[in-house]
Parts: C-alpha cells; sequence; structure tokens
C-alpha cells in the first residue's frame, strides 16, 4: 500500500473498527500476550499526583484505558471518544458490567478536532489510535488545548526495537504472523493488515517526542516499554 492510500484510509479508518469490533477486545489480548494490560498500568502510574482528575481518553475504542483510568483512585470521571460506533457500543457495556458507569462515559467524538472546550481536562490520553489519526499534528495541538494549566497528556502507541534480534522477531511478527491470525478470526480481510503498515509508517521515540514539543507541550518525556515495541509518550502544560 502506498503512502498515499495508506494517508486516504486513514481518514475512514474507523469503518475498519466497525467491522472488527466483534472479535477486537479477544485478539488485542491474544496478540499483545497480554502485555498491554501492563503498559496501561504504565499509564496509570504517571497520573499527576494530585486528587479528582478529570480525563479525556481519545480514540477509546472499547475502553480498556478509558477503564482504567476510572479505577485510579484519584481520577473523578473519564470521558472516551471514539468515531466507531461498533467499539463504542461494545466499551459501553464493559463499563456497566464492571459497574463505573458512575465515573466514566463513552461516546462518538473526533481524536483530531475534540470537541471540547479549551483548558477541560486535566488529563487527555490515546492509547494505539493516534497514528490512524488523518492528522496526529492536530490532534496533539488539540490535545493540549483542552488540559489545564498542570495537566498532562500521554500518548501510548506501538514502536519498533533498536535491538536488531528484537527488530528481526518484531517485523516477521507483525508482517506476518499477526496479519495472518487478525485477518483471520476478525473474518477482515485485511484489518491487520492495515494496522501493521501504520506502525511502520509512523514516527516514534525522540521524532515522535519532538511533535509533542512543536505542538506546544512541556517536559515531554518518553518510556520506551517491552524491549521498544511501545512507547509511552508523557507532556505537560
Amino acid at each position: 500500500m502506498s503512502n498515499k492510500e495508506l494517508a486516504t484510509r486513514k481518514t475512514k479508518s474507523f469503518e475498519i473498527f466497525d467491522k472488527i469490533a466483534g472479535t477486537y477486545d479477544l485478539l488485542n489480548h491474544i496478540l499483545s500476550f497480554g502485555i498491554d494490560i501492563y503498559w496501561r498500568k504504565v499509564v496509570i502510574a504517571n497520573l499527576p499526583k494530585r486528587e479528582k482528575l478529570q480525563c479525556l481518553d481519545l480514540a477509546c475504542g472499547t475502553g480498556d484505558l478509558t477503564i482504567a483510568l476510572a479505577r485510579a483512585k484519584n481520577v473523578e470521571s473519564v470521558t472516551g471518544i471514539d468515531l466507531s460506533k461498533g467499539m463504542i457500543e461494545i466499551g459501553k457495556k464493559k463499563i456497566v458490567a464492571k459497574r463505573l458507569d458512575h465515573k466514566a462515559k463513552m461516546h462518538i467524538g473526533d481524536g483530531v478536532e475534540i470537541p471540547a472546550a479549551d483548558e477541560t481536562f486535566d488529563v487527555t490520553s490515546v492509547s494505539f489510535g493516534i497514528r490512524n489519526f488523518p492528522d496526529f499534528k492536530k490532534s496533539l495541538q488539540n490535545m493540549y488545548r483542552v488540559i489545564r494549566p498542570g495537566g498532562r497528556s500521554f500518548v501510548l502507541e506501538f514502536s519498533i526495537p533498536k535491538n536488531f534480534i528484537f527488530r528481526g522477531i518484531y517485523f516477521f511478527y507483525f508482517r506476518y504472523l499477526l496479519p495472518f491470525v487478525g485477518n483471520l478470526i476478525s473474518k477482515h480481510k485485511d484489518a491487520y493488515t492495515y494496522l501493521n503498515q501504520t506502525v511502520e509508517d509512523f514516527p516514534y521515540g525522540q521524532e515522535f517526542a519532538d511533535e509533542m514539543t512543536k505542538a506546544g507541550f512541556k517536559n515531554v518525556r518518553f518510556i520506551t516499554l517491552t524491549f521498544g515495541i511501545a512507547t509511552l509518550y508523557i507532556g505537560e502544560k
């Protein structure tokens, strides 16, 4: 798939997630070997150390990070937004089942434009979704816009390991094994092939951290997770 085709497809990536919503959670845990649970714990461990945090979770999907945030003791409320109706409906059911509907809510919303007033939240977050945005730089600008002074933003995203051994294993897994298993179980012809291509096409490490700085964030830093398979980026206002 060419860069132009990939960019065009990102504008309607939510339609892919609508089609794979029913198997998304199962595949997410299987294909990550459950490591994604640990990655979300790292996000929670880095929340601002103050009470009654109000959070906005972008591209929330079926709500795994939204739920993790809602479970944090110093979080008062979490709003999850996503353009995929299928994902949102599943997420809402999960929130109710876990009895977190008094703290968390989810609705349709654009993670690029972010339909929220300036300085509304203490925390903004996006996990494994920003690489699918048609304009991730604009999303970063809006993530900065909607947090209050002293607020913090988190971007959890896949990255590429630097170690040549892990890098080789990574590319084999992401280019061949993951697309094969993902497409087979989801019964979608190329959803997981597309998702793999968005990983290799996306900036990571210092390059992405620099984009956060350009968007206005201060004290930008990043934490490499699981040999570089994923990276957590943190910026403040």
